[in-house]
C-alpha cells in the first residue's frame, strides 16, 4: 500500500508540476496579451487624436473655402458691374470693329464723354448670329471705368429709344 501511496503520490506531484508549468505558462501568455492590449489601446488613442486633430483642420479648411466662395461670388459680382447690355442693334448697323461702334454709341448718347477716353475691357456680341442682315443682335461690353458707365446710363435714361 504504501507502493501505491508513494507512486500516487509521485503521480499527483508531477501531475502538480505539470499544472504548475502549465499555469505559469498561462500568467506569462497573459502578461504578453496584456501587453499587446495596452499597445493597441496607446495606438486608438493616438489615432483617435489625430482624428479629432483632421476633423478640426477639416472645419477650418471648410471655413476657408467658404469665405473665399463668398470672395469669388463677391468679386464676380462687381465685375459684372460695370457692364452694359445694349439690346437689338441690327447687324448692318455694326460696321467695322464692334469696340469702335460701342464707343461711338456712347459718345453719342453721353456727349459728357467727347474729351474722355473710353476704355473697353472687352466687347461681345450675345446670343445667336444674326441669320438676316437686319436681324437684331445684343451687345454686351464691360467699361473699365465704372463712372463711365453711370454716365452712359444716367444719359441713356433721359433719352428716347435710337433708331439705327
Amino acid at each position: 500500500m504504501e507502493q501505491l501511496f508513494g507512486t500516487l503520490d509521485s503521480d499527483l506531484t508531477t501531475e502538480k508540476q505539470e499544472i504548475a508549468a502549465e499555469v505559469k505558462e498561462m500568467k506569462q501568455e497573459v502578461v504578453e496579451l496584456e501587453q499587446r492590449i495596452d499597445t493597441l489601446e496607446q495606438s486608438q488613442d493616438a489615432q483617435e487624436e489625430e482624428l479629432d486633430c483632421h476633423k478640426r483642420e477639416l472645419l477650418a479648411l471648410q471655413d476657408k473655402n467658404q469665405e473665399l466662395q463668398y470672395q469669388t461670388e463677391d468679386l464676380e459680382n462687381r465685375s459684372r458691374c460695370s457692364n452694359i447690355r445694349i439690346k437689338g442693334v441690327p447687324s448692318q448697323a455694326v460696321t467695322g470693329k464692334l469696340e469702335d461702334f460701342v464707343e461711338r454709341l456712347f459718345r453719342y448718347v453721353a456727349p459728357d464723354l467727347k474729351d474722355q477716353t473710353v476704355l473697353l475691357d472687352k466687347t461681345n456680341r450675345v446670343g445667336q448670329p444674326a441669320r438676316s442682315p437686319g436681324q437684331a443682335q445684343n451687345i454686351l461690353t464691360c467699361l473699365h471705368d465704372y463712372k463711365q458707365r453711370e454716365t452712359i446710363m444716367a444719359a441713356a435714361r433721359d433719352q428716347p429709344l435710337i433708331d439705327f
